[in-house]
């Protein structure tokens, strides 16, 4: 559990632990006790991952396609200006290195931090494109491909991985049934989650009310309002 909610304990956010009264020092020492009991897995959406998304060949002859990148926790949403169908590595990153240029994610973009990979024809070989640098790490990246002037369809794009940042509020109250995934796993960080994503879990005492409170507030303040959002639609419910 350490690692889950270090950084709870580390960085106050809504949860101040500069009281030394009251309940946010209760909900404090909560998160201690929590944290002293170890680390559980993790699976996604709670993994740190760095986002990668595989364009496949395009089989074209002729024209030039874009690509949309899109990270949707930080609002961002750019297109590429045309890139040939046989596009290699340099004119690739190239592209995505202009549309990003100023935008901010984790931090002002870096040239380079969303890379090309080694992509050496975009018409005869998958070219996987991965958010790895320090300035779009661990963010949930979508890319998409549009046709603009080529003989064939765009590209389609697979999600290679996921990427995501951690987010310890959501994850201790999933660790600790508060509440659950209704199915399959929420939406990435920064999507808005559909109706039902969330239900209340099998023990929902399993935390003072406090905690809980707090660590709704927490996700939707910080972590990824959306999905606190839901979250905490399903907390009201039971009170």
């Amino acid at each position: 559990m350490a690692k889950v909610i270090a950084t709870l304990l580390t960085s106050p956010k809504t949860i101040n632990v500069a009281q030394t009264k009251g309940p946010n020092r209760h909900i404090y020492n909560e998160l201690q006790a929590l944290q002293a009991q170890g680390d559980p897995p993790l699976a996604s959406p709670y993994l740190v991952d760095d986002s990668v998304e595989t364009v496949a060949a395009n089989g074209g002859s002729t024209g030039n396609l874009t690509l949309t990148i899109t990270i949707p926790k930080y609002n961002i949403a750019v297109t590429t200006a045309n890139i040939v169908y046989s596009a290699a590595e340099a004119a690739i990153q190239s592209a995505i290195d202009t549309a990003m240029s100023g935008q901010v994610a984790v931090s002002t973009y870096v040239a380079g931090h969303i890379d090309a990979g080694t992509c050496v024809n975009m018409s005869s070989a998958t070219c996987a494109i991965t958010a790895g640098g320090a300035s779009v790490a661990e963010t949930h990246m979508v890319i998409t491909t549009a046709n603009v002037d080529m003989d064939v369809s765009a590209p389609a794009v697979t999600s290679t991985t996921i990427g995501t940042g951690n987010r310890p509020a959501e994850a201790v109250l999933a660790l600790y049934s508060a509440i659950k995934p209704s199915g399959s796993l929420p939406a990435a960080q920064g999507t808005v989650p559909d109706a039902g994503d969330y239900v209340v879990g099998d023990n929902p005492l399993s935390l003072s009310p406090a905690l809980q409170k707090a660590l709704v507030d927490e996700i939707t303040a910080k972590e990824d309002k959306t999905i606190g959002i839901a979250i905490r639609a399903i907390k009201d419910c039971v009170g």
